[in-house]
């Protein structure tokens, strides 16, 4: 596994977020996912989950072998905060 990246520090996602979803969580979330611009290349931290935040999620899983849903459930939840947590 991956180790943790030093220094990132973003919090931690403890919650499911879909398409829709307006709140600190998707907030973390963005900046977690805008740490990789393979990923995100858009790296927009807007608090707002839509379609770039959605299609970023489905990269992430597509990369980190997690079905390609488009929403953070509990599997790429963990895998977001072992990589980015504090």
């Amino acid at each position: 596994t991956p180790s943790p990246i030093p220094g990132v520090g973003l919090g931690r996602l403890t919650a499911a977020l879909r398409v829709g979803n307006t709140n600190a969580q998707v907030t973390i979330l963005q900046s977690m996912l805008a740490k990789d611009s393979s990923v995100y290349p858009e790296a927009k931290v807007t608090g707002y989950y839509g379609p770039l935040t959605r299609a970023a999620v489905v990269r992430f899983q597509a990369k980190y072998g997690i079905s390609q849903v488009g929403v953070v459930g509990p599997i790429t939840r963990a895998r977001l905060n072992e990589l980015y947590g504090n």
